[in-house]
């Protein structure tokens, strides 16, 4: 996730994690990017700083997945895409100034384009290690 200053992030997890390291969890990361919309460009009258930043996390778990074949890396994208829906539903939802100008489906394909960076590279070493 790139560092925006000042940035807030809502990151949501849908697994608890119970004795084991977070970053030995399987998990792709699925950001809904934030848009500052035209209106917030500048600091409102008598506001010292602009509109913070603003991004939806969401985590998403595929330790249960066998990523080595079709189904797992289908199921795997059609996660992703779940959960970019779901957090740019969210960010519309508790920021609606956020997306201004800027279509729903831009911020899901933006989000699952992002994501899916990270979901090929688990697949690919995940194939790789199969063979």
């Amino acid at each position: 996730m790139k560092v925006r200053t000042p940035h807030i992030a809502i990151a949501i997890g849908c697994v608890a994690v119970t004795g084991i390291a977070l970053a030995q969890v399987p998990e792709i990361v699925v950001e809904a990017p934030y848009h500052r919309p035209a209106s917030a460009a500048k600091a409102a009258p008598g506001a010292k700083e602009l509109l913070p930043e603003v991004s939806v996390d969401y985590r998403v778990r595929y330790a249960d997945l066998d990523l080595s074949t079709h189904s797992g890396a289908v199921e795997l994208q059609k996660r992703i895409k779940d959960s970019a829906a779901e957090a740019c539903k969210q960010l519309a939802t508790l920021y609606p100034n956020s997306t201004e100008g800027v279509g729903k489906d831009s911020c899901v394909d933006g989000a699952v384009n992002k994501a899916m960076v990270d979901a090929n590279k688990a697949i690919a070493s995940a194939e790789k290690a199969k063979k």
